[in-house]
């Protein structure tokens, strides 16, 4: 006879009871949860513009992580304290990695990639909070997120030309479908910024708030996809994703695949049993 799964212990903010009791004590990061089912990550290193290090990537890995595990985390946030979002690579560190072989660069460069791997690849919407500036790694974290919802005085830029070298986590291959080769030549090679504005016209960005109504214009739309059936959510992410690298016949047995898991789901029957009903689902994610 199988034994009945516990039932998960809930706190205060809809999150598994001690879950950011376990996440605390972080140097460079702030975890919290402003709402039920919603996880916020500030990155936390105002005094340099947020630029990650080795350190940050660390614990940003470890929350999403962790975050693949718990059902009650239903959309992640990401934002930065202060003026900017994140500034990209440390810049003090690139004396150590210039100075590496280049098989150990790229040994240790991988981390990065790896991290932005993560923010893809978690089953779950990601949104990042453009809060100011947005430069070099920081684009790249933005772009590896699924929605990039920016303030009004946030900026874009990738610098990385004014050091002799291109911006290599991802802003080549994910932008170029994403902004179209034009743009993005001009943002790579030409280290043309791009206003708040002009990226949302141009599909870098989702959508563009004044700065004191930004966190409550995310919020809400974290809240709408809280509203949503979360396994169809993670299926749709990881289809759209693996679809940008595949020819359209692969892309269509891949969506058959997805939909064929997706149909014995009790969401999607809940789904049609609302439609029909003519109320809102209550999704469970199962």
């Amino acid at each position: 006879m199988s034994k009945s799964k516990a039932p998960v212990v809930l706190d205060d903010k809809g999150l598994p009871a001690g879950f950011l009791q376990h996440v605390k004590g972080f140097e460079t990061i702030k975890v919290t949860s402003p709402e039920a089912g919603i996880l916020l990550i500030t990155l936390a290193r105002p005094e340099k513009l947020n630029a990650f290090d080795e350190h940050m990537i660390r614990e940003i890995r470890s929350v999403i992580w962790k975050a693949n595990f718990d059902d009650t985390i239903r959309v992640v946030m990401i934002t930065g304290e202060g003026r900017a979002f994140c500034a990209g690579r440390d810049i003090q560190g690139l004396d150590y990695e210039n100075n590496l072989e280049t098989s150990g660069y790229r040994a240790y460069v991988r981390a990065n990639h790896e991290m932005f791997d993560d923010f893809e690849n978690l089953e779950k919407p990601i949104i990042a909070v453009v809060n100011g500036i947005c430069a070099g790694g920081g684009v790249e974290m933005a772009i590896a997120s699924d929605f990039r919802i920016a303030s009004s005085t946030a900026k874009f830029l990738l610098p990385e030309n004014q050091l002799g070298v291109i911006p290599a986590s991802g802003a080549c291959s994910r932008m170029i479908q994403m902004i179209g080769i034009g743009r993005l030549k001009e943002m790579v090679m030409a280290a043309l910024p791009v206003e708040a504005e002009e990226a949302h016209r141009i599909g870098l960005v989702t959508r563009v708030h004044p700065p004191e109504k930004l966190m409550e214009g995310a919020l809400e739309f974290a809240r709408h996809l809280l509203k949503l059936a979360p396994a169809a959510m993670g299926m749709g992410k990881q289809i759209i994703n693996m679809c940008q690298n595949v020819d359209t016949e692969t892309g269509r047995m891949l969506e058959r695949l997805g939909q064929s898991i997706l149909i014995k789901t009790t969401d999607n029957k809940e789904g049609m049993n609302a439609f029909i009903e003519k109320r809102p689902p209550r999704f469970t994610g199962r």
